[in-house]
């Protein structure tokens, strides 16, 4: 976690440093932050994606007017679970200050007239990387470009951007499983048949990777999507005979940690093919293989 505060002989440094405190006390402090703050900007994109309603699977897939709703959908979850209000003019009141909240998908922020001369909470994050960063300024008159768009807004210079206390740098948030998927492999799994049958080729193809429940439920593309997973008709009933367990984060941890598989969220799966006897003797003891 990299955070990159301003030197207290900063100019900006007793208008930001308040502000900076009161946005990770209503974190619940650092730590907290750097782990919400990063599922708020996946469960964002992940809702604009909305890949079970839409068979669509990355950002790059969404429509222009839906990238632009995107900041709009971080500012709100962020919003409830800082549980500050918003300001009369700004998008956030904070400690009485208000504050705007900009966001970008790897390139500059554009600031509005009414935010000139205010602090702006900046999020930035990049699909492809899974980095993102969290950062406060005050959008001064020098620390902005020259030229204004047809709204009358303004980006920061290179030097300007400077000037911003970044509560988290470059941080990683969890990636979008599809980012580092070949479209080959796309088309393999998608073209796999029915729903249990894309599933068995998901898990059969990506072994010992966590896979989220919501890559399982858009591959699935049904309602009943758990169903597709179970035994008596699921994907476990095509991959057990295989010598191909698929494990559950919530069910089934403690297989998880004897097999050595590492951090398996509660709703994540991984699939695993044993290579001993032992671990042969302990997946079919558990009925996971055959």
């Amino acid at each position: 976690m990299a955070s990159v505060a301003l030197p207290q002989t900063h100019p900006d440094y007793p208008a930001v440093q308040p502000l900076v405190a009161a946005l990770l006390s209503a974190g619940g402090g650092l730590k907290q932050f750097s782990q919400v703050v990063p599922q708020i900007i996946r469960k964002a994109i992940d809702e604009v994606i909305d890949a079970p309603r839409t068979n669509r699977f990355t950002l790059s897939e969404t429509e222009k007017t839906e990238k632009t709703y995107l900041g709009t959908k971080i500012e709100i979850l962020l919003r409830a679970h800082l549980n500050l209000p918003k300001g009369r003019v700004l998008d956030l009141n904070v400690a009485g200050v208000e504050v705007d909240i900009k966001n970008t998908m790897g390139g500059n922020w554009t600031i509005p007239m009414e935010a000139f001369g205010h602090p702006c909470l900046l999020l930035k994050e990049n699909e492809k990387s899974a980095l993102c960063s969290v950062g406060l300024i005050i959008a001064r008159e020098a620390y902005l470009n020259a030229g204004e768009n047809r709204d009358s807004k303004r980006s920061f210079s290179a030097s300007g951007l400077g000037n911003v206390w970044w509560i988290l740098k470059d941080h990683p948030y969890p990636s979008n499983f599809w980012e580092r998927v070949s479209q080959a492999q796309r088309n393999a799994i998608m073209n796999a048949g029915a729903g249990t049958l894309r599933l068995a080729a998901l898990f059969e193809a990506f072994q010992e990777q966590p896979i989220p429940r919501l890559i399982v439920q858009s591959i699935a593309q049904q309602d009943d999507y758990m169903k597709r997973i179970r035994r008596n008709g699921g994907a476990r009933d095509i991959l057990a005979p295989r010598g191909i367990a698929i494990l559950w984060g919530r069910a089934d941890r403690r297989l998880i940690a004897r097999l050595g598989l590492g951090a398996v969220g509660p709703d994540e799966f991984v699939s695993y093919r044993p290579t001993t006897a032992v671990e042969i003797a302990l997946l079919r003891g558990a009925r996971r293989i055959d």
